[in-house]
């Protein structure tokens, strides 16, 4: 047996060589080279070496090589993307990913490999199944405005509403092998906010760096831990959809929590409870919506889209060809907006669920922060409005709603760029590290990895902690991602018989 391996499993010494592999995502228009550029930069202070891997190298557009401007270009690599997983899988560009990193990884080298840039979740969750948790996601965050203006300046997008066509394509091409950036900003690891503020982003890539190197003195910001403990309690919903999180805070103390689940008499939300005959955990009957076998919003939509159908069926009945447009229409329907329609469920939303336990509990929510998983929905932000919240934290790369439509006059989404505005609601994107890892990062021994230690047992003094004598406190360790390399390899290299 490898004795490296046997010191490093009965933890008398860690791996100070591993590999790191960092997936980036961010939306069309993001200039990432202002994250990734830096990043390589502090790399070298661990004694890292890193190796870019362009997800676009991989697509190949034949023959189409000139353009006629700069949404063509892109609208071309975006759709060769899609065909690629269209004929394959969705996760068949992180395949090729993992075949340009073997190809690069030096093994006399300590290298860092930075993929640039995943637009579907099914490629992270490939990543993660063969890099395990030696592979992080960093979101890039800009505004739309920024982003607008990196593609009409920087990018040429100079004809009249390109810019918006490629920013709206890009948020979710609306089918499964499509592009789905948002969706995969949403598993990210950690947070960055691509502002005007270089300092501020090069500060932010440190302090993710040294928490991956293992530094046992940082510790969360506030906004950190409060959206950590939003997700926290996302994961009790029994949502059929989705688990969404909320939590209410005051002065840096957490006041109340939220999901989004089904109400019950008397307050609050049902809840798993043992069964005292039994010592069974379950649910009560007619209760959570799984236990009545269907989404009540969803089928809301599928009756209005039917009731349509058959007025227009009446309507032309005259009309022999109504019949073979049905199966269309329907469709069609059903794609629309219809299908953002929310008041037909059951379930009370996060952001609505953690102020109405303030309520319930006659605490003020006066000048509170909201902290939520998600956008706040238009519903969602009348109330937070109405009940004097004047701070909103959300994870969301394409901050979109009728919530802005709606309330314009009383929320603002705040630049890191801009001051707050006291007369307003300010919805701001979180920063920092994500919910998915903060365990991982912050706990001295909770998390996965090596733990921490701040000080000598004997003499009780703090330990040093370098850049130069660091370590990965979640390494690769060499054996353990190998054959999965080479089977994700193998999938790249036959993608064209993938089914």
């Amino acid at each position: 047996m490898n004795s490296s391996l046997t010191d490093y499993l009965t933890g008398k010494i860690s791996i100070d060589d591993s590999d790191l592999v960092i997936g980036v995502v961010s939306a069309v228009g993001t200039d990432s080279s202002l994250v990734t550029e830096p990043l390589v930069h502090r790399l070298l202070k661990f004694g890292y070496t890193a190796e870019k891997i362009k997800l676009s190298s991989l697509i190949n557009l034949e023959n189409h090589i000139d353009f006629e401007n700069e949404e063509e270009r892109i609208n071309s690599y975006i759709k060769a993307g899609d065909e690629l997983r269209k004929n394959s899988n969705n996760a068949i560009l992180a395949a090729g990913a993992v075949t340009l990193i073997e190809k690069a990884r030096d093994k006399n080298k300590k290298m860092a490999f930075i993929i640039d840039s995943l637009k579907h979740p099914e490629e992270v969750e490939f990543l993660r199944k063969v890099y395990s948790d030696g592979f992080y996601l960093l979101g890039i965050y800009a505004d739309e405005e920024r982003r607008l203006e990196y593609l009409k300046d920087r990018r040429g997008c100079v004809v009249e509403g390109s810019a918006q066509r490629l920013i709206d394509i890009d948020e979710s091409e609306g089918f499964r092998h499509g592009q789905r950036t948002r969706d995969t900003y949403h598993l990210s690891d950690f947070y960055v906010y691509l502002g005007s503020n270089q300092d501020l982003i090069n500060n932010t890539l440190q302090r993710f760096l040294d928490l991956i190197f293992s530094s046992p003195y940082l510790t969360p910001t506030f906004d950190e831990y409060a959206m950590f403990m939003a997700f926290n309690s996302s994961v009790r919903s029994g949502d059929l959809s989705r688990q969404v999180g909320a939590v209410v805070a005051k002065n840096k103390q957490i006041i109340a929590t939220g999901a989004n689940d089904v109400p019950k008499a008397g307050g609050g939300l049902y809840w798993s409870e043992i069964v005292s005959k039994t010592g069974k955990v379950d649910d009560a009957p007619e209760g959570k919506d799984y236990t009545r076998g269907i989404d009540s919003n969803k089928k809301t939509q599928l009756d209005m889209v039917q009731d349509i159908i058959n007025k227009i069926e009446v309507k032309f009945e005259q009309l022999q060809s109504i019949n073979d447009y049905e199966k269309e229409l329907k469709k069609i329907l059903i794609e629309s907006t219809i299908g953002d329609l929310t008041e037909f469920g059951r379930v009370v939303h996060a952001e609505m669920e953690a102020i109405l336990s303030c309520s319930r509990e006659g605490i003020s929510t006066k000048s509170a922060s909201l902290y939520c998983t998600t956008f706040p929905c238009h519903n969602c932000a009348k109330h937070i409005i109405a009940s004097g919240v004047e701070r909103v934290v959300y994870v969301e790369p394409y901050p979109k709603s009728k919530a802005l439509e709606f309330y314009n006059d009383s929320i603002t989404l705040k630049s890191i760029d801009n001051e707050h505005d006291y007369n307003k609601v300010n919805f701001e994107p979180f920063i920092g590290v994500g919910p998915r890892r903060f365990l991982d990062l912050f706990s001295m021994s909770l998390g996965v990895g090596d733990k921490l230690k701040r000080k000598d047992r004997e003499t009780g003094k703090t330990l040093d902690w370098s850049h130069e004598k660091s370590s990965i406190r979640t390494p690769l360790v060499d054996g353990s991602y190998d054959k999965l390399e080479q089977a994700a390899i193998d999938i790249w290299n036959n993608r064209s018989h993938t089914n």
